[in-house]
């Protein structure tokens, strides 16, 4: 069964993608490509030093929060959900409630909050995500609107 676009969904409707593992060269090529290089994120040996990483429960070096955000995104161009995207307009309400560890496997969940058509014929699309582990936990959610060519 063909995948319905995301501009043509409904609110309330629900889309989840394939999941894909996070390795340590994603993490070690994020970290440099954004010179976000801090042992919490590249040094298993850090964080089990380390007396407030171990406070909090950390088991080791976690994938940098703004990598899930980024790997969301690419779990919906992967699956095709946003294929006809033409400006990502706002990105809310985001937040980390459990870390995310390298060889995870990540997919995104999304419901549709909001679709409406402007006057120039674009869609604009309000959706509420969660990126979900192996385990069904949440490691990063937030709301995103994006600009859709109407199909």
């Amino acid at each position: 069964m063909p995948r319905l676009p995301i501009q043509n969904m409904k609110v309330g409707d629900k889309h989840i993608t394939p999941a894909r593992m996070v390795t340590k060269t994603d993490i070690e090529t994020f970290c440099s490509v954004t010179g976000m290089i801090h042992p919490l994120f590249l040094s298993d040996q850090y964080v089990k030093s380390d007396e407030e990483s171990q406070k909090i429960g950390l088991k080791g070096s976690v994938v940098p929060g703004q990598l899930a955000y980024a790997i969301m995104l690419g779990n919906l161009l992967r699956d095709e959900t946003l294929d006809d995207v033409i400006v990502q307009l706002g990105a809310n309400n985001i937040r980390w409630p459990a870390p995310a560890y390298p060889y995870d496997m990540l997919r995104t969940e999304i419901e549709i909050t909001g679709n409406r058509v402007t006057k120039e014929g674009k869609v604009i699309v309000d959706y509420k995500w969660q990126v979900k582990n192996q385990n069904d936990v949440v490691v990063v959610e937030g709301n995103n609107t994006c600009m859709f060519k109407k199909k």
